[in-house]
């Protein structure tokens, strides 16, 4: 691919005192485009969840005004990821779609000027179309097909694929229903059924013989895909996620037991009380108003808990027959599930599992702080397989 190589920074710095604030700090710092000085600024700037929207507004608008792109579009996805749905700029607009238009408008500039061999195109789906961002190549080893999660926009991992590009694979990154512009421009809401858009995108190019790569709760979107369309020869879960309502009720240690036995009596009394907790604190209003947008009519705490159930692949694994490659992050609580994950693959070609640590600084959820060890191990494992 022509263009400059693509590199990424490793290490997982302590940007700021929260946790999740931290990891996402750690996210935007994977691009490169800040140096850590920088982004340890920024970090001391923020007291809430409201100042990292205003801190990374006001970061980006200056990085507009001195020219730099790709700086200025993570600081506007930055604001819009913790923007609550439903919030209305001075203009009276969604300001989550506001910023997300500035940013991905943004991004593009900067990856389509950077890397001329990137294209996008917009393929029909359903009554709507989905965006596929691809890179081909000569004489390429082998073709691969990446897709994100949950809340998820392609340009958070469009550097893959000029990286992957280098390494002489043909790449294709798409969104399907429940993410970036699907669901910020066609209000498509995502459906486990994962099979159909991944189809529709293979159908499109005419590609056979894939890797699948699915990013977060991707690892659950990609393994049931690849339970029923056999053109994929290679499945990545990047990370696994072979049960993310349990994996949620394990982070809630003792209290997990009787908060499962809540979610199965939706109208206990203590809902009443619990809903008042959910929606005072940002954090948990903020990841409910994520889900009742991402996901077909879910308006309550118990109604999104009960939905995210079905996002497991315990009764789907056995259906998978390819190369299976489960990753996962020591400090991830998807990684409880890690060794569940691989004995459930029963009837997959071959399993591969690789658990990331601290000493490779990709302990994290999605291998943040070493990308480059992430993409490498991925891309050795195509070829191995191959």
């Amino acid at each position: 691919m022509s263009g400059k190589n693509v590199s990424f920074p490793v290490g997982y710095f302590p940007f700021h005192e929260d946790e999740g604030l931290n990891f996402q700090m750690n996210r935007f710092y994977t691009y490169g485009a800040f140096t850590y000085d920088e982004m340890m600024d920024i970090g001391k700037q923020i007291d809430s969840f409201k100042k990292w929207i205003s801190v990374f507004i006001a970061e980006g608008k200056q990085a507009e005004k001195k020219g730099e792109t790709l700086k200025a579009a993570i600081c506007y996805r930055a604001a819009q990821f913790y923007t609550l749905s439903g919030e209305k700029d001075s203009k009276g607009r969604s300001l989550k779609l506001v910023l997300y238009d500035k940013c991905v408008k943004l991004f593009d500039s900067y990856f389509f000027r950077t890397y001329p061999s990137l294209k996008v195109v917009r393929i029909p789906f359903n009554d709507y179309e989905l965006p596929v961002y691809y890179s081909v190549c000569e004489d390429a080893k082998g073709t691969i097909v990446i897709h994100g999660g949950y809340d998820s926009i392609c340009q958070d991992f469009l550097m893959m694929v000029p990286y992957l590009s280098e390494k002489h694979f043909n790449v294709y990154f798409f969104e399907g229903p429940g993410q970036g512009e699907v669901l910020m421009h066609h209000d498509a809401r995502m459906t486990t059924e994962w099979e159909h858009c991944t189809s529709a995108v293979l159908d499109h190019f005419g590609l056979s013989d894939v890797t699948l790569i699915g990013i977060s709760l991707g690892g659950y979107l990609a393994t049931r895909a690849a339970a029923y369309e056999k053109r994929i020869s290679r499945l990545v879960m990047y990370d696994l996620i072979y049960d993310f309502y349990g994996a949620i009720l394990n982070k809630m240690g003792s209290f997990g037991k009787f908060f499962d036995y809540l979610t199965r009596h939706p109208k206990n009394i203590f809902w009443k009380s619990l809903n008042k907790k959910f929606y005072k604190k940002y954090f948990t209003k903020w990841l409910l108003l994520q889900g009742y947008a991402i996901y077909e009519n879910i308006s309550t705490p118990c109604e999104y808990f009960n939905h995210i159930r079905k996002y497991n692949t315990r009764d789907i694994s056995k259906r998978i027959t390819q190369d299976t490659l489960v990753l996962a992050g020591a400090a991830d609580i998807y990684t409880v599930f890690y060794q569940n994950q691989l004995d459930a693959l029963v009837n997959a070609r071959s399993v591969t599992g690789r658990l990331f640590t601290a000493e490779e600084n990709a302990d994290h959820h999605c291998q943040v702080g070493n990308m480059g060890l992430l993409l490498d191990t991925i891309t050795d494992w195509i070829e191995e397989k191959k």
